[in-house]
Protein backbone atom coordinates (compact mmCIF):
# COMPACT_ATOMS: atom_id res chain seq x y z
CA UNK A 1 0.00 0.00 0.00
CA UNK A 2 3.02 2.60 0.81
CA UNK A 3 4.42 1.56 -2.72
CA UNK A 4 1.46 2.54 -3.93
CA UNK A 5 0.66 5.52 -2.53
CA UNK A 6 4.36 6.68 -3.29
CA UNK A 7 3.67 5.85 -7.03
CA UNK A 8 0.64 7.88 -6.74
CA UNK A 9 2.46 11.04 -5.27
CA UNK A 10 5.08 11.13 -8.01
CA UNK A 11 2.03 10.42 -11.00
CA UNK A 12 0.19 13.46 -9.26
CA UNK A 13 3.87 15.87 -8.66
CA UNK A 14 4.35 14.81 -12.53
CA UNK A 15 1.05 15.72 -13.74
CA UNK A 16 0.40 18.62 -11.46
CA UNK A 17 3.86 20.49 -13.07
CA UNK A 18 2.05 20.27 -16.76
CA UNK A 19 -1.25 21.54 -15.43
CA UNK A 20 0.64 24.03 -13.50
CA UNK A 21 2.23 25.20 -17.30
CA UNK A 22 -1.67 24.55 -18.47
CA UNK A 23 -2.83 26.91 -16.21
CA UNK A 24 -0.10 29.93 -16.72
CA UNK A 25 -1.18 30.11 -20.03
CA UNK A 26 -4.70 31.18 -19.58
CA UNK A 27 -3.75 33.16 -16.69
CA UNK A 28 -1.38 35.57 -18.23
CA UNK A 29 -3.89 36.47 -20.70
CA UNK A 30 -6.24 37.24 -17.81
CA UNK A 31 -4.00 39.29 -15.39
CA UNK A 32 -2.85 41.23 -18.18
CA UNK A 33 -5.79 41.46 -20.86
CA UNK A 34 -8.41 40.80 -18.81
CA UNK A 35 -9.16 38.04 -21.53
CA UNK A 36 -10.97 35.00 -20.38
CA UNK A 37 -9.57 32.09 -23.20
CA UNK A 38 -12.44 29.77 -23.56
CA UNK A 39 -10.68 28.19 -26.53
CA UNK A 40 -7.49 27.31 -24.39
CA UNK A 41 -7.94 23.58 -24.31
CA UNK A 42 -8.81 23.21 -27.98
CA UNK A 43 -6.03 25.40 -29.18
CA UNK A 44 -3.94 22.47 -27.39
CA UNK A 45 -5.40 20.07 -29.08
CA UNK A 46 -4.78 22.13 -32.16
CA UNK A 47 -0.90 22.08 -30.99
CA UNK A 48 -1.06 18.53 -29.97
CA UNK A 49 -2.48 17.74 -34.00
CA UNK A 50 0.36 20.19 -35.86
CA UNK A 51 2.56 17.66 -33.60
CA UNK A 52 1.43 14.56 -35.22
CA UNK A 53 0.75 15.72 -38.49
CA UNK A 54 4.37 16.80 -38.31
CA UNK A 55 5.58 13.45 -37.25
CA UNK A 56 3.60 11.84 -39.69
CA UNK A 57 5.23 14.59 -42.73
CA UNK A 58 8.68 14.75 -41.08
CA UNK A 59 9.40 12.18 -38.40
CA UNK A 60 9.61 14.89 -36.25
CA UNK A 61 9.52 13.95 -32.59
CA UNK A 62 7.03 15.92 -29.88
CA UNK A 63 10.20 17.34 -28.71
CA UNK A 64 11.50 18.96 -32.07
CA UNK A 65 7.31 19.93 -32.85
CA UNK A 66 7.92 21.98 -29.91
CA UNK A 67 10.26 24.31 -32.31
CA UNK A 68 7.66 24.44 -35.16
CA UNK A 69 4.33 24.73 -33.64
CA UNK A 70 5.60 27.53 -30.59
CA UNK A 71 6.63 30.24 -33.49
CA UNK A 72 3.80 29.60 -35.06
CA UNK A 73 1.61 29.65 -32.15
CA UNK A 74 2.98 32.98 -31.08
CA UNK A 75 2.07 34.77 -34.64
CA UNK A 76 -1.13 33.29 -34.19
CA UNK A 77 -1.46 35.05 -31.08
CA UNK A 78 -0.38 38.73 -32.26
CA UNK A 79 -2.53 38.27 -35.14
CA UNK A 80 -5.36 36.98 -32.91
CA UNK A 81 -4.77 40.40 -30.62
CA UNK A 82 -5.10 42.41 -33.12
CA UNK A 83 -8.18 40.99 -34.91
CA UNK A 84 -10.27 40.84 -31.53
CA UNK A 85 -8.51 42.99 -28.75
CA UNK A 86 -9.49 46.39 -29.29
CA UNK A 87 -13.52 45.34 -30.16
CA UNK A 88 -12.92 43.18 -26.91
CA UNK A 89 -11.83 46.33 -24.97
CA UNK A 90 -14.63 48.61 -26.02
CA UNK A 91 -17.38 46.59 -25.05
CA UNK A 92 -19.42 47.21 -22.06
CA UNK A 93 -17.90 43.83 -20.44
CA UNK A 94 -14.98 42.88 -21.92
CA UNK A 95 -14.43 40.09 -19.96
CA UNK A 96 -17.99 38.41 -20.80
CA UNK A 97 -17.37 39.76 -23.86
CA UNK A 98 -13.92 37.68 -24.03
CA UNK A 99 -15.56 34.72 -22.99
CA UNK A 100 -17.86 34.82 -25.85
CA UNK A 101 -15.54 35.53 -28.36
CA UNK A 102 -13.15 32.72 -27.70
CA UNK A 103 -16.16 29.89 -26.98
CA UNK A 104 -16.92 31.01 -30.62
CA UNK A 105 -13.21 30.30 -31.46
CA UNK A 106 -13.31 26.70 -29.44
CA UNK A 107 -16.08 26.06 -31.47
CA UNK A 108 -14.30 26.74 -35.03
CA UNK A 109 -10.89 25.33 -33.76
CA UNK A 110 -12.86 21.76 -32.47
CA UNK A 111 -14.61 21.88 -36.17
CA UNK A 112 -11.72 22.18 -37.70
CA UNK A 113 -9.77 19.61 -36.19
CA UNK A 114 -12.79 17.36 -36.80
CA UNK A 115 -12.90 18.32 -40.57
CA UNK A 116 -8.64 17.82 -40.96
CA UNK A 117 -8.16 15.06 -38.78
CA UNK A 118 -11.25 13.22 -38.28
CA UNK A 119 -12.78 12.52 -35.19
CA UNK A 120 -10.45 9.18 -34.52
CA UNK A 121 -7.53 9.17 -31.85
CA UNK A 122 -4.50 10.22 -33.12
CA UNK A 123 -0.83 8.99 -31.52
CA UNK A 124 2.58 10.57 -31.53
CA UNK A 125 5.23 7.51 -31.05
CA UNK A 126 7.54 8.39 -28.26
CA UNK A 127 11.32 9.33 -28.91
CA UNK A 128 13.00 7.06 -26.44
CA UNK A 129 14.03 3.80 -26.28
CA UNK A 130 12.23 2.90 -23.11
CA UNK A 131 8.44 4.09 -22.43
CA UNK A 132 8.56 3.57 -18.46
CA UNK A 133 11.14 2.20 -16.02
CA UNK A 134 11.36 1.63 -12.11
CA UNK A 135 13.50 4.07 -9.91
CA UNK A 136 13.11 1.99 -6.47
CA UNK A 137 10.17 1.08 -6.01
CA UNK A 138 8.31 3.97 -7.86
CA UNK A 139 7.14 2.94 -11.59
CA UNK A 140 7.85 5.95 -13.68
CA UNK A 141 6.39 6.73 -17.60
CA UNK A 142 9.23 8.18 -19.81
CA UNK A 143 7.51 10.86 -21.39
CA UNK A 144 5.86 11.97 -18.28
CA UNK A 145 8.92 12.52 -16.63
CA UNK A 146 10.45 14.65 -19.66
CA UNK A 147 7.30 16.39 -20.22
CA UNK A 148 7.64 18.01 -16.41
CA UNK A 149 11.14 18.75 -16.60
CA UNK A 150 10.42 20.60 -20.04
CA UNK A 151 7.70 22.21 -18.10
CA UNK A 152 10.07 23.02 -15.33
CA UNK A 153 11.98 24.61 -17.76
CA UNK A 154 9.57 26.39 -19.53
CA UNK A 155 8.13 28.31 -16.06
CA UNK A 156 11.74 29.10 -15.45
CA UNK A 157 12.22 31.28 -18.24
CA UNK A 158 8.46 32.71 -17.66
CA UNK A 159 9.74 33.51 -14.08
CA UNK A 160 13.06 34.48 -15.52
CA UNK A 161 10.85 36.90 -18.35
CA UNK A 162 8.59 38.20 -15.62
CA UNK A 163 10.96 39.02 -13.04
CA UNK A 164 14.36 39.55 -14.29
CA UNK A 165 13.67 41.68 -17.76
CA UNK A 166 11.83 45.15 -18.50
CA UNK A 167 9.14 43.87 -20.31
CA UNK A 168 8.13 41.63 -17.55
CA UNK A 169 8.17 43.99 -15.27
CA UNK A 170 6.01 46.02 -17.26
CA UNK A 171 3.77 42.85 -17.52
CA UNK A 172 3.78 42.15 -13.78
CA UNK A 173 2.88 45.72 -13.29
CA UNK A 174 0.32 45.67 -15.59
CA UNK A 175 -1.53 43.12 -13.66
CA UNK A 176 -0.82 44.91 -10.79
CA UNK A 177 -2.71 48.53 -11.99
CA UNK A 178 -3.55 48.37 -15.47
CA UNK A 179 -4.73 52.23 -15.40
CA UNK A 180 -0.86 53.22 -13.38
CA UNK A 181 0.78 51.51 -16.01
CA UNK A 182 -0.70 54.08 -19.03
CA UNK A 183 -0.08 57.03 -16.88
CA UNK A 184 3.41 55.89 -16.68
CA UNK A 185 3.89 55.97 -20.37
CA UNK A 186 4.01 52.23 -20.72
CA UNK A 187 2.50 51.10 -24.20
CA UNK A 188 -0.27 48.83 -22.94
CA UNK A 189 -1.46 47.31 -26.33
CA UNK A 190 2.02 46.66 -27.60
CA UNK A 191 2.90 44.53 -24.23
CA UNK A 192 -0.75 42.88 -24.46
CA UNK A 193 0.19 41.93 -27.87
CA UNK A 194 3.71 40.37 -27.19
CA UNK A 195 1.30 38.62 -23.79
CA UNK A 196 -1.06 36.84 -25.91
CA UNK A 197 1.93 35.82 -28.11
CA UNK A 198 3.87 34.04 -25.29
CA UNK A 199 -0.22 32.92 -23.81
CA UNK A 200 -0.49 30.65 -27.17
CA UNK A 201 3.26 29.74 -27.57
CA UNK A 202 2.78 28.40 -24.48
CA UNK A 203 -0.20 26.18 -25.35
CA UNK A 204 1.77 25.15 -28.21
CA UNK A 205 4.13 23.94 -25.75
CA UNK A 206 1.44 22.00 -23.51
CA UNK A 207 -0.19 21.01 -26.58
CA UNK A 208 3.29 18.73 -27.70
CA UNK A 209 3.75 17.85 -24.59
CA UNK A 210 0.01 16.21 -24.35
CA UNK A 211 1.82 13.44 -26.87
CA UNK A 212 4.04 12.33 -25.25
CA UNK A 213 1.97 12.33 -21.41
CA UNK A 214 -1.33 10.49 -22.74
CA UNK A 215 -1.47 7.85 -24.98
CA UNK A 216 -4.26 9.33 -27.89
CA UNK A 217 -5.32 12.66 -28.30
CA UNK A 218 -9.49 13.36 -29.51
CA UNK A 219 -10.80 16.34 -30.68
CA UNK A 220 -13.28 16.55 -27.89
CA UNK A 221 -10.49 16.60 -25.22
CA UNK A 222 -9.98 20.46 -25.73
CA UNK A 223 -13.11 21.50 -23.32
CA UNK A 224 -11.39 19.03 -20.61
CA UNK A 225 -8.01 20.53 -20.62
CA UNK A 226 -10.14 23.85 -20.53
CA UNK A 227 -11.59 23.03 -17.73
CA UNK A 228 -8.35 22.04 -16.29
CA UNK A 229 -6.92 25.29 -16.60
CA UNK A 230 -10.14 26.97 -15.39
CA UNK A 231 -9.83 24.98 -11.78
CA UNK A 232 -5.70 25.33 -11.75
CA UNK A 233 -6.06 29.35 -11.71
CA UNK A 234 -8.50 29.48 -9.37
CA UNK A 235 -7.28 27.17 -7.02
CA UNK A 236 -3.87 29.31 -7.28
CA UNK A 237 -4.69 32.76 -8.09
CA UNK A 238 -6.29 34.67 -10.84
CA UNK A 239 -3.43 36.43 -12.23
CA UNK A 240 -0.56 35.16 -10.84
CA UNK A 241 1.28 32.97 -13.01
CA UNK A 242 3.74 31.05 -10.26
CA UNK A 243 0.03 30.53 -8.31
CA UNK A 244 -0.84 28.43 -11.27
CA UNK A 245 2.28 25.90 -10.75
CA UNK A 246 0.94 25.99 -7.48
CA UNK A 247 -2.47 25.29 -8.46
CA UNK A 248 -1.70 22.52 -10.85
CA UNK A 249 0.45 20.73 -8.36
CA UNK A 250 -2.74 20.57 -5.61
CA UNK A 251 -4.97 19.19 -8.92
CA UNK A 252 -2.12 17.03 -9.42
CA UNK A 253 -2.24 15.52 -6.08
CA UNK A 254 -5.52 15.23 -5.68
CA UNK A 255 -6.79 13.52 -8.56
CA UNK A 256 -3.87 10.96 -8.49
CA UNK A 257 -3.95 10.40 -4.62
CA UNK A 258 -7.63 9.63 -4.78
CA UNK A 259 -7.80 7.44 -7.79
CA UNK A 260 -6.10 5.01 -5.15
CA UNK A 261 -8.59 5.11 -2.19
CA UNK A 262 -11.75 6.30 -4.56
CA UNK A 263 -13.33 4.62 -7.53
CA UNK A 264 -11.67 6.34 -10.83
CA UNK A 265 -14.89 7.26 -12.22
CA UNK A 266 -14.93 9.01 -8.80
CA UNK A 267 -11.30 10.39 -8.22
CA UNK A 268 -11.71 14.23 -10.45
CA UNK A 269 -14.73 14.96 -7.76
CA UNK A 270 -12.17 14.90 -4.99
CA UNK A 271 -10.09 18.25 -7.04
CA UNK A 272 -14.02 20.04 -7.52
CA UNK A 273 -14.60 19.61 -3.93
CA UNK A 274 -10.94 21.17 -2.94
CA UNK A 275 -12.38 23.87 -5.63
CA UNK A 276 -15.25 24.97 -4.05
CA UNK A 277 -13.49 24.69 -0.30
CA UNK A 278 -11.46 27.06 -1.82
CA UNK A 279 -13.55 29.36 -3.00
CA UNK A 280 -15.64 29.50 0.24
CA UNK A 281 -12.41 29.70 2.36
CA UNK A 282 -10.00 31.27 -0.11
CA UNK A 283 -12.05 33.34 -2.81
CA UNK A 284 -8.70 34.79 -4.40
CA UNK A 285 -6.61 31.76 -4.73
CA UNK A 286 -3.44 30.47 -3.04
CA UNK A 287 -1.33 34.05 -4.41
CA UNK A 288 -3.75 35.85 -5.15
CA UNK A 289 -4.80 39.13 -4.11
CA UNK A 290 -7.79 40.49 -2.89
CA UNK A 291 -9.48 43.06 -5.70
CA UNK A 292 -12.13 45.44 -4.27
CA UNK A 293 -14.53 46.91 -6.44
CA UNK A 294 -16.13 50.35 -6.02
Amino acid sequence: MFELILMAIVSGVLMGIIYGLIGIGMNILYGVMRIVNFAHGEFMMLGAYLAFTLNRAFGLSSLQAILVVMPVFFILGVMLHALFYNRIQQSEDPEIASFLTFFGVSLVITSLILMIWKADPRSVPLPFEKVSFFLGPVFLSTGRLVSALICVLAVAAISFFLYRTYTGKAVRAIIENRDAVSILGIDVHRVSALVFGIGLAIVAITGCLVTLSFPAITPVLGQTYTNIAFLVIVLGGLGSPLGSMLGGLVYGLAESLSSVFLPLALSPLVAFVILVVMVMIRPQGLLGKVSTRI
